[in-house]
């Protein structure tokens, strides 16, 4: 995988985890708490600027009420994640 590759995969995780946050109505404080992450963490992997691993998807899935799935390319039709796509 190129870097440009990973670096277009860190963007989509990280607008899609965006997308859902804003869903569920939360700020990125409130899913950090629920994650049990820091917020500059969730905002860095919202921006694209941070490599998640497998454990921080599933923390944020988990505090999301959502499996992993949430990264699925497939999903990227979804007409609610349209909506929130800047």
């Amino acid at each position: 995988m190129t870097d440009e590759q990973k670096q277009q995969t860190r963007d989509r995780i990280g607008l899609r985890i965006m997308c859902l946050r804003k869903l569920a109505g939360l700020t990125q404080e409130q899913l950090s708490e629920r994650a049990g992450l820091q917020r500059a963490h969730i905002s860095k992997i919202e921006a694209g600027k941070y490599a998640v691993t497998f454990e921080t998807i599933q923390a944020i899935a988990e505090a999301l009420g959502m499996t992993v799935d949430i990264v699925d390319e497939r999903l990227q039709d979804l007409a609610p994640l349209k909506r929130l796509t800047p």
